[in-house]
């Protein structure tokens, strides 16, 4: 090694140490900020957790946020100067707040006095104001009316229970989401059927779960489970006979529900990933998962990680991450099979959907060929061509995604032998438990009886810190060809529950 070379070599670790010394010094001071307590009182809280940001409402009826920007939208309800913020911080100094829920970059809240508000984007009206205005910073007084009892959103569309028991839904509807019957959005609330006995609601991306008064339940919206591609379900159209449900997690195409013997059943796109059932045949009605039977309730959750609480105050995640961004496209590979040829591009648009977000996917197809078992795999956006004149093609299986996770899938999906459903994993928490909910990268949050909140898995409004000297190599490299980031900041995740801290001065908590 000549000497200008390993001078260099020095030289650059002796920067690396000093970057991780810096780097742990800023994320530990970071995260011993000031564990505070919320407000408590005689109320029902509750958590709801969006894209990018949480809130929280607590027993004595304040609400608090937390989180960031998500895609520029405005989503704290603290006004437009409040971008980022990584304890939690309250919201005006109301003390009357009810019922709240957040999806996506948008929030709703309602009042003792039956009222709405609503706060976040608003591109397709799904704040309910009637307004055109692409956002709001605070909260802004939502749809007519002061007999309203629940709501719901999924951030694109909101829904909405009055007290006479008939439910109103206005925002995006492209998927029939709205269940009007058309798939017309609208700004304002339109009836969802003529029923008057509906008791609870729940919403998420473009779906919806109602529950009516003989405790039956009722989906509207886009359905992976009936067609490949999926389809839409404009009205209102009945799971089960079963009539003792008695609470629903909705997530990322997917339902759970508990029913009052204490079982947890699943249904959607990947139910059987969680059921444990060999193929997707059974995944449009209720499936028992696992066979516990003290479940008590299940919250609203994004991507694998579905979170539910024990009889016994436990809370658990239902962790399903190796299988994210995977989908099974059996049944549309073997639709596209014409005298024994196979012939179609491998896209989004053909194989119905993008199951892993801003990853380059490719196609897994495992099949037949004259007695022959053979497996081919395709990047996205290829031509796939299969058989050969005279030979019978049968495809055996196919998976769609991210091409780190596709092999795993094809080796454990699908397969009666040896195949294990995802697994539970309990979340250790100090203190009992009064509300709770999920949210994207194995997020999650629980408010406890104490008045503190406990959070797992990415950090929201918190970032790893830059790392100048890092960044200052990466500039280096970069100049002669090599792309790397070091030192760029990127979302802080916890493995571990942590508690928030509470933002402390009386003057910017209130928002003004």
């Amino acid at each position: 090694m000549n000497r200008p070379f390993k001078w260099a070599v020095v030289f650059l670790a002796g920067i690396l140490v000093l970057a991780l010394i810096f780097y742990a010094g800023r994320l530990s001071s970071h995260a011993d900020q000031e564990r505070a307590k919320l407000p408590t009182g005689s109320c029902k809280p509750a958590v709801a957790i969006g894209d990018n940001h949480g809130v929280i409402l607590t027993s004595d009826g304040s609400l608090w946020t937390w989180g960031e920007t998500g895609f520029g939208w405005q989503v704290l309800g603290l006004g437009s100067n409040v971008r980022t913020q990584a304890c939690l911080r309250r919201i005006g100094l109301e003390t009357n707040w009810v019922n709240i829920a957040a999806g996506g970059s948008t929030t709703l809240a309602l009042k003792a006095d039956g009222t709405i508000w609503a706060w976040g984007e608003n591109i397709y009206g799904q704040l309910g104001d009637g307004s055109k205005v692409r956002e709001q910073a605070s909260p802004v007084r939502s749809v007519p009316g002061d007999d309203w009892k629940q709501v719901a959103t999924s951030g694109i569309h909101s829904v909405a229970l009055k007290r006479d028991g008939s439910l109103w839904s206005w925002g995006n509807n492209w998927a029939g989401q709205l269940g009007d019957g058309t798939t017309n959005y609208s700004r304002v609330p339109v009836r969802v059927g003529s029923s008057t006995n509906w008791m609870r609601i729940w919403a998420n991306l473009i779906q919806n779960v109602g529950q009516q008064t003989d405790g039956s339940l009722w989906f509207w919206g886009w359905d992976y489970t009936r067609s490949p591609k999926g389809c839409s379900i404009p009205i209102p159209t009945r799971v089960s006979a079963d009539t003792n449900w008695v609470d629903v997690g909705m997530g990322d195409w997917m339902v759970f529900a508990i029913k009052s013997d204490g079982t947890l059943w699943a249904w959607g796109r990947q139910a059987h990933n969680y059921t444990g059932a060999t193929n997707g045949t059974t995944d449009s009605s209720p499936v028992r998962v696992g066979p516990d039977s003290d479940w008590r309730a299940c919250a609203a959750f994004a991507q694998s990680c579905p979170v539910f609480m024990k009889r016994d105050g436990s809370i658990w995640v239902l962790d399903c991450s190796d299988r994210r961004g995977v989908a099974g496209v059996t049944a549309l590979v073997t639709g596209m099979v014409t005298n024994n040829q196979l012939n179609f591009v491998a896209d989004s648009t053909t194989l119905g959907g993008d199951p892993a977000f801003g990853i380059v996917k490719c196609l897994q197809i495992s099949f037949q060929l004259g007695g022959t078992n053979k497996v081919r795999t395709f990047r996205e956006n290829s031509t796939v061509c299969l058989g050969e004149p005279g030979r019978t093609l049968t495809v055996i299986n196919a998976f769609y995604g991210d091409p780190r996770l596709v092999r795993n899938a094809a080796m454990s999906s699908f397969q009666a032998s040896g195949y294990q459903p995802a697994q539970l994993r309990r979340i250790q928490l100090q203190e009992d438990v009064v509300a709770f909910c999920g949210g994207r990268h194995m997020l999650g949050a629980a408010l406890t009886t104490e008045g503190e909140v406990w959070t797992w898995g990415e950090a929201l409004g918190q970032h790893t810190p830059s790392i100048p000297p890092l960044q200052f190599c990466s500039f280096l490299l970069g100049r002669v060809g090599v792309s790397v980031h070091w030192g760029e900041p990127g979302p802080v995740m916890r493995k571990k529950p942590w508690r928030l801290g509470k933002f402390d001065s009386e003057e910017q908590s209130t928002g003004k």
